[in-house]
């Protein structure tokens, strides 16, 4: 009932203003192609939540779409090419290409008894498209039927400095992709923060491979001291995730964590520190590889000096992921200009 009453709103929606809308936001910031998709995509997650996943051999994603605005669903194009590698189907289900963008929907189906394909399914940003020029990207599952073992994705490419996807053809592929993710979220009860205390042995890594936060000053990052890793760690809230250090250095919390195999599963968390009202603590984090370069500490350093220690407690959010599947999939599609 719901989701009749979804479509049915929607429905009331004039194509001819929806167009009109990209249209002259397309004058403005050409940012209407972008839009226009993420409306799709909102409208399709909601839908799949409620709706039984149809077939994808007639092509759900476009169906679903059409059904709602056939306007919106005339910027998608049917491709349906597909190849097979170690087992796994990948299908181009359909694509748009507007200017310097392109959107393209692929499905992928695990044609063996492995199930090696759910839905935590992750591209793992091995995927490309050949062009000769640098471009951003983002990935995101839409769906996945349970009973044909079978993920659609959605996957935004831009091409840097404003050049046009042009030519006739377009080629999409990939070479891996990780699944079977576990997720931990929520207090850290074995992590007592009350047992943190000053910390003399501190050493700066010869260079860190990211950094983010609240407080950060990129001015002093390359002096930023760390904590010395303690053998086994202190507590690993998830198999692959352990928190190997606290302690602080400069009257700062330090909280270090290490990320097993990230090159590999993308295992990655946070924790973050809530006081008693519910305020989250302010802090930034650096991140270095271990000596191997597979394994990746994340160093968070909080503003709280050891006198408030005793007033905030650690929450923590964690993926890991046990599964990873290489190969080679490629297909190279006819390319028109949803202009």
């Amino acid at each position: 009932m719901k989701t009749d009453l979804l479509i049915d709103a929607i429905g009331e929606i004039d194509d001819d203003k929806i167009i009109n809308a990209k249209l002259f936001t397309v004058k403005t910031k050409k940012k209407s192609f972008k839009k226009s998709i993420v409306i799709a995509v909102a409208v399709i997650l909601c839908i799949t939540i409620t709706v039984p996943v149809l077939a994808i051999t007639v092509n759900p994603i476009y169906e679903l779409v059409y059904q709602i605005s056939p306007g919106l669903a005339q910027m998608l194009k049917p491709v349906q090419m597909s190849c097979e590698d170690n087992g796994i189907k990948m299908e181009v289900v359909s694509a748009a290409v507007y200017e310097n963008e392109a959107a393209i929907y692929i499905s992928l189906q695990d044609l063996t008894d492995q199930n090696r394909i759910d839905e935590t399914t992750d591209l793992f940003d091995s995927y490309y498209i050949n062009r000769g020029f640098d471009s951003f990207a983002s990935c995101q599952i839409v769906s996945f039927d349970k009973e044909t073992n079978t993920a659609t994705f959605l996957i935004n490419i831009t091409q840097a400095n404003d050049r046009e996807i042009g030519g006739n053809k377009i080629t999409f592929g990939f070479r891996e992709f990780i699944s079977k993710k576990s997720k931990f979220e929520g207090e850290l009860l074995e992590l007592d923060l009350s047992k943190a205390v000053e910390v003399k042995d501190t050493f700066t890594p010869e260079w860190f491979r990211g950094a983010s936060g609240t407080d950060l000053d990129l001015d002093a990052l390359a002096d930023t001291k760390c904590l010395v890793p303690v053998d086994g760690g202190i507590v690993s809230p998830v198999d692959g995730i352990t928190v190997t250090n606290m302690g602080f250095i400069d009257d700062k919390l330090h909280i270090q964590v290490y990320y097993e195999d990230i090159m590999n599963f993308d295992n990655h968390g946070y924790i973050t520190l809530y006081d008693k009202n519910g305020n989250k603590a302010e802090y930034f984090d650096v991140s270095f590889f271990d000596d191997e370069r597979i394994g990746s500490y994340d160093e968070i350093i909080y503003d709280i000096t050891p006198d408030e220690i005793t007033n905030y407690t650690a929450f923590g959010k964690f993926v890991t992921c046990s599964n990873k599947t290489e190969g080679f999939w490629q297909v190279t599609f006819p390319l028109e200009d949803t202009n």
